[in-house]
């Protein structure tokens, strides 16, 4: 197998949107009222000043997430899930629960429930409104699946109303999200689903990283969960890596096919989101053998952190494994294994960060 490390692209960088207050207008808290009044005898969940604040938050939200996206697809979810402080909208089918704080410290109390397969969401954003002033003020957010790993580790009563979380475990930086919600699939960040009598089962992520992927199918039009085409993920993006820079040391129509997959499992590191690329070229004539390029790549424009290792590991359920291993450095934007394998050998690629790994399993 062959390693090489691309750097120094001099790509420009993608514009961050940092702001985290958004102004509250007359006409907001005038749709804060009628809403408090006509809709109060909806539900017993929630007091009328109570309904004012949700209000508030979810119009100044909306407003937050339009003036960074137009485009964005927004709708309302709560259908009797809202309650006390909670309230839920849609995002381009992310579920986002709105969690409406009196002020922000270095304790978050958070609704037990919200772990329930009714109340969760793909994402925990923490607000706090500030009537006198006029404004919203966005804090941070929390994925469903950080939410629950940091549940299990904090090891809390699972039989209490409520749970204490450190306000250092939420994502401050509101870019994030954004990037989220444009580049990944709802399905990619696991809910816990009811199952036919009503228990609750969590899907765990790592669970699906075991399944083998059969990179024989690809070439027939079948895409496994999570994966999606190089050219759609990276076309329109500023770094345009698709079918240039990802695949620079072959020809371009030495490949035939590529796939990329942005990491399911939570992996952000340094506020980085990384995405792993798997294109396979076509067979060589003379022994059948197909050739494999493994590449991780930051999407941001940025560079990889330095450490990020990536391992390919031929034969991996054998006696005799063959692995190679490349690991970041501090310029990297692109680190890449190659190697040729026949058809129906399996592979299996490792992405490491810290106390994070990735496995992928594939078959040729």
């Amino acid at each position: 197998m062959k390693s090489s490390n691309k750097y120094n692209l001099n790509i420009p960088t993608m514009e961050k949107f940092m702001p985290r207050v958004v102004w509250l207008e007359t006409e907001d808290f005038e749709k804060a009222c009628l809403s408090s009044e006509t809709n109060l005898d909806k539900t017993t969940k929630i007091n009328q000043w109570q309904m004012y604040l949700n209000t508030l938050a979810i119009i100044g939200f909306q407003r937050y997430l339009k003036e960074r996206n137009p485009e964005i697809k927004i709708n309302q979810d709560n259908k009797n899930r809202a309650f006390d402080n909670i309230s839920y909208l849609t995002i381009d089918g992310f579920s986002i629960c709105l969690i409406i704080l009196d002020s922000v410290n270095e304790l978050v109390t958070i609704p037990a429930k919200l772990t329930s397969s009714h109340q969760s969401a793909h994402f925990y954003v923490l607000l706090e409104v500030l009537e006198e002033e006029q404004q919203l003020n966005i804090h941070s957010f929390l994925r469903h699946d950080e939410f629950s790993k940091n549940l299990e580790k904090l090891d809390l009563d699972p039989s209490s109303d409520s749970y204490e979380l450190p306000l250092s475990l939420f994502d401050p930086e509101l870019n994030n999200l954004l990037l989220y919600t444009r580049f990944l699939s709802p399905t990619a960040i696991k809910l816990p689903v009811p199952t036919s009598n009503n228990t609750v089962v969590k899907a765990i992520a790592a669970s699906a990283q075991t399944a083998l992927i059969n990179l024989g199918k690809w070439c027939n039009g079948a895409i496994e969960e999570g994966w999606q085409s190089t050219e759609s993920i990276w076309r329109g993006n500023s770094n345009n890596l698709a079918w240039g820079d990802v695949r620079s040391t072959k020809e371009l129509n030495a490949f035939s096919l590529s796939r990329t997959k942005l990491f399911d499992s939570g992996i952000l590191v340094q506020n980085k989101v990384i995405a792993l690329v798997v294109t396979v070229k076509e067979e060589n004539e003379e022994n059948e053998e197909k050739g494999v390029l493994v590449q991780i790549v930051s999407h941001q424009d940025e560079c990889l952190p330095p450490d990020l290792k990536l391992k390919v590991t031929l034969n991996p359920d054998t006696t005799t494994p063959d692995s190679q291993e490349v690991i970041a450095r501090t310029a990297d934007e692109i680190i890449q294994l190659e190697f040729s394998e026949a058809p129906g050998k399996q592979f299996e690629v490792e992405v490491s960060y810290q106390d994070t790994i990735v496995h992928e399993k594939f078959i040729l």
